[in-house]
């Protein structure tokens, strides 16, 4: 399974956004209201189509969807589904379309209402092509389980309501298993009701069962697992209905990124409430954050008693969860690219879940990570006690700019507004010093540009902070970036109402062409914790974002900062930007040391297949004869330290093959 995130303009068949494979997952917004998503995709005559919606972690809290399955033409409707999902209740879920001939088709991701967004959908997409597997009985148990095919395909049929079939899987530690189970495979208008289960977590399965009964029927599910091994996929009554099936299941494997994990093992007792714990982790390294995931090891008498909440080094906060009803012991990881939220079972052990849909680890995205991190539990009522056995925070490091860089416009907005200008409605842009918490500093030294130094932002605000005009000259084959500091807080979108709406766009002067960079589509960044209860201002940054703008090359731009906000009460600490670099990178195509030249450093991206540490003296030997070379190639860097000696006579002994930089 490919993960992707959606690409706008998609809002028909003529700019539908290419799935680009057969098994895929794309992060989506339905945003503004009324928007209409297309994806695309090829398939041949006989193909079957197992797509569903997960829209448990959209922050508005509506979660229905509808999902349509259209023609090659644009206009058919070959199948749609309204509330087939699990994740949220009335999200969408569709198995086992035929294709009725060679072409491209369209999945079509839709709001009920025009009146309210998704922020975000994921929609899991299957092509099955072929025929499926059939099952072998008995298989009504662990120990008779058909092992699942490498195809991901199998069909079968329970032969009473007591039957249960089960499938064997193995899984690695953060894998993503989306699960379509399709209970009318000849699409006769006869259908039955059944179950997806998968386990087993702490001797439990978890279980997809919407009551929804109309032919034809499915259901979806979606987990992601903590640990390696085998699990079960068992499909099973619901209700005295049986029948023939068919079941899709796929994999999305767990990232092979380079991450830095830190950890505090030390016990520490929760006691009864209303109190609270704290415990601490320092990080040495001053890593840029581009990922960060939080796991928790504990026990309490009633989890539901629990508000957790992570406060970085910088000193902003972000709540974990608070209330969830679950069994204990709770051994999770925390990921905002899990599959579904904290909260969907009662289960908490050994799975990777989303935070809670009103909170967000990415509000943690380009901070830096050295320091002390504070983990904070609140036990708020009393009769129930436990312990935090252990808890740790993974780090996947935002990825260095290589090369050597050369500053296009830069400003830190100290001496003066970087030729900044602003307006709009309620325009509130100020440059200096803030003071309203949680924004209270600048990114570096002491002024900052904000929507208000010292207040919140105004009711019906809608309002830019303009950049001047800015030239990016010819790049050839290396990079432009742009590059800001910044922090927020945002009262976010509830159900219909968007509280506030931000976004950083970038305009080619004097023409249409424009494009959109960063967007600001979260829930309220303020929550309530504890008894008596405290109000948490949750805050993200201060964070560096940074862009490719490779695009405006030889184009003269202007970015757009822009703020806008209804007329709710709901109104917080605003947006503040500092530190406005553009740059450009450059790297030569190669690099070549002959005789008894030494080199120390590192040296950009290459052409073939992983990072080479070079670390050995070259010398003659019956394997390498001068003048012969040696060549090492690698796709994102050769790093030369500084015992490393390329030792010849006559020619050219060490090469690094160079493909362009980032």
């Amino acid at each position: 399974m490919i993960l992707k995130d959606e690409i706008e303009p998609n809002n028909d068949v003529i700019t539908a956004m290419p799935l680009g494979g057969n098994d895929v997952k794309v992060k989506g917004y339905i945003n503004p209201n009324a928007d209409i998503d297309f994806y695309t995709f090829t398939a041949n005559a006989g193909d079957k189509v197992y797509v569903a919606t997960q829209t448990a972690f959209s922050s508005p809290g509506s979660t229905d969807s509808i999902l349509d399955i259209i023609s090659s033409d644009g206009f058919q409707v070959l199948e749609t589904d309204d509330n087939d999902g699990s994740f949220g209740s009335n999200s969408s879920s569709i198995a086992g379309t035929v294709i009725p001939a060679t072409g491209t088709y369209y999945i079509r991701v839709r709001h009920i209402s025009t009146s309210i967004k998704l922020l975000p959908y994921y929609l899991y997409f299957r092509l099955q092509s072929g025929t499926p597997v059939a099952e072998t009985e008995p298989n009504n148990s662990t120990s008779t389980a058909n092992v699942f095919p490498n195809s991901g395909w199998v069909s079968g049929a329970l032969s009473s309501d007591q039957d249960s079939d089960y499938y064997s899987i193995s899984l690695n530690a953060g894998d993503t298993i989306f699960i379509s189970l399709d209970f009318n495979p000849e699409r006769d208008a006869t259908t039955w009701n059944g179950q997806i289960g998968f386990g087993e977590f702490s001797l439990f399965y978890l279980t997809a069962a919407d009551p929804n009964t109309q032919s034809p029927n499915s259901e979806g599910f979606f987990l992601t697992v903590k640990i390696s091994g085998t699990y079960y996929i068992v499909v099973a009554p619901d209700g005295n209905t049986f029948g023939t099936y068919q079941l899709s299941a796929s994999v999305l494997p767990a990232s092979n990124t380079a991450v830095s994990v830190y950890s505090n093992t030390t016990v520490k007792a929760i006691p009864s409430g209303p109190a609270s714990i704290t415990s601490t982790i320092n990080i040495p390294a001053n890593k840029r954050i581009e990922s960060l995931k939080v796991s928790l090891n504990l026990f309490h008498g009633n989890i539901a008693d629990l508000d957790v909440r992570l406060t970085s080094p910088s000193g902003n906060t972000v709540i974990l969860f608070t209330d969830i009803a679950a069994f204990s012991p709770m051994d999770i990881k925390l990921d905002d690219n899990a599959a579904i939220p904290l909260g969907s079972f009662p289960i908490v052990n050994n799975i990777v879940y989303q935070p809670p849909k009103e909170y967000r680890l990415e509000w943690f995205k380009g901070q830096l990570t050295q320091g002390t991190w504070t983990l904070t539990i609140a036990d708020d009522t009393a009769d129930n006690a436990g312990q935090l056995n252990s808890w740790g925070i993974e780090i996947e490091e935002q990825e260095p700019v290589i090369g050597t860089l050369t500053s296009i416009y830069t400003n830190d907005f100290e001496t003066n507004d970087g030729g900044f200008i602003h307006s709009g409605a309620q325009d509130e842009w100020e440059r200096g010093t803030p003071t309203f918490a949680p924004i209270t500093t600048a990114n570096s030294g002491t002024k900052c540009w904000k929507t208000d130094l010292d207040n919140t932002y105004n009711f019906n605000a809608n309002f830019d902070l303009i950049s001047p005009n800015i030239y990016i000259p010819a790049i050839g084959n290396n990079n432009a970036y742009l590059s800001w500091a910044q922090k927020f807080q945002f009262a976010g979108t509830d159900n219909a109402d968007t509280h506030a709406y931000a976004y950083v766009e970038i305009q080619e002067v004097g023409t249409v062409n424009r494009k959109r960079v960063w967007e600001w589509l979260g829930p309220t960044m303020v929550g309530n914790v504890g008894s008596p209860s405290v109000t948490i201002n949750e805050a993200a940054g201060w964070g560096l974002s940074r862009v490719n703008i490779n695009d405006f090359a030889t184009k003269t731009i202007r970015v757009i900062f822009h703020f806008e906000s209804d007329a709710s009460n709901t109104r917080l600490a605003g947006w503040a930007i500092d530190d406005v670099d553009i740059f450009k990178t450059f790297c030569p195509n190669n690099l070549t040391l002959t005789d008894t030249n030494n080199y120390s450093g590192v040296y950009s991206r290459v052409v073939a297949s992983e990072v080479i540490t070079a670390t050995n003296e070259v010398t003659t030997n019956t394997t390498i004869q001068n003048p012969s070379n040696l060549v090492y190639q690698a796709t994102k860097a050769i790093v030369l330290l500084p015992n490393f000696k390329a030792d010849g006579v006559g020619g050219t002994v060490f090469s690094a093959q160079i493909g362009g930089c980032n």
